[in-house]
């Protein structure tokens, strides 16, 4: 009787012995397995913050926002896009999205004593290759091969479907002193007040300089005092505040856009 009393004590305490370390294993396990998940999310929050540093400061806009459309040698229209045209006063066409804010900068302009012409608008793909034809005939009869005629054209007539005024948001602007030279599209244009207005108020009406003097390297494009790309007002302050062309700032935004899809693939 006492050897079975005996023995029963034994067997309880290595069954109470055997149950505290099966707690303990699993509270161990569980233990470990919180440190790993900490670990685990302290890593992605330290991945994430790294993502963030790369960030650059722009305004709140997408590389593929309609006034960013990006039309040059490299991106080539195939066909005329589909967007509703205002005709302005002098007949020439735009964007209906740009017509108020061009309406106000011109306004603006005119009421401290400025006068504008606006020489050209939107060009159809069709009417775009008229005048690229028409230019490389004319320098083809002043050069000695076709490959001159058409460096001579190319330096200031874009490649037909490379135009940005397919998009109903470049403008040619200038004033009528110099209407009478080349229709006024001549680098002239920045030495009047009028041009000299423009240059430096046009962001505050969505509108850039599109192609300045100190970037013909980077975007391939000679200067055209009298381009001016409609992009959005923030947009245009940025690019004007921080001496961008419309390349370099479509490269910062895909930049931004492609951090922003780490960051988000991280949290999946």
């Amino acid at each position: 009787m006492k050897n079975s009393k005996a023995m029963l004590v034994i067997l309880s305490l290595l069954f109470v012995t055997a149950c505290t370390n099966e707690v303990e294993n699993v509270s161990e396990a569980t233990s470990l397995s919180k440190v790993e998940s900490v670990e685990e999310v302290e890593s992605q929050l330290s991945e994430r913050e790294k993502l963030e540093e790369q960030l650059i400061a722009t305004p709140d806009a997408h590389s593929s926002d309609w006034n960013l459309i990006l039309v040059n040698n490299d991106h080539i229209l195939t066909e005329d896009l589909d967007f509703e045209k205002f005709q302005s006063a002098s007949g020439e066409v735009m964007d209906a999205r740009i017509a108020e804010d061009f309406s106000r900068m011109i306004s603006d302009g005119e009421a401290q004593g400025l006068s504008f012409i606006l020489e050209s608008g939107y060009r159809s793909f069709g009417y775009q290759q008229d005048i690229y034809n028409s230019v490389y005939n004319k320098n083809l009869q002043d050069s000695s091969t076709s490959e001159e005629a058409i460096q001579k054209t190319e330096a200031y007539i874009a490649i037909p479907g490379s135009s940005e005024h397919m998009t109903g948001l470049a403008l040619d602007i200038t004033e009528p002193s110099l209407h009478h030279i080349e229709n006024g599209l001549i680098e002239e244009f920045e030495d009047t007040t009028e041009g000299q207005w423009l240059h430096s108020h046009a962001p505050e009406y969505g509108f850039v300089l599109r192609y300045p003097r100190d970037k013909e390297d980077d975007i391939d494009v000679n200067y055209e005092s009298w381009h001016f790309r409609y992009v959005g007002v923030e947009n245009a302050k940025y690019m004007q505040e921080n001496d961008l062309v419309l390349e370099e700032y479509i490269e910062q935004l895909q930049h931004n856009e492609s951090i922003r899809q780490a960051i988000a693939d991280l949290e999946e």
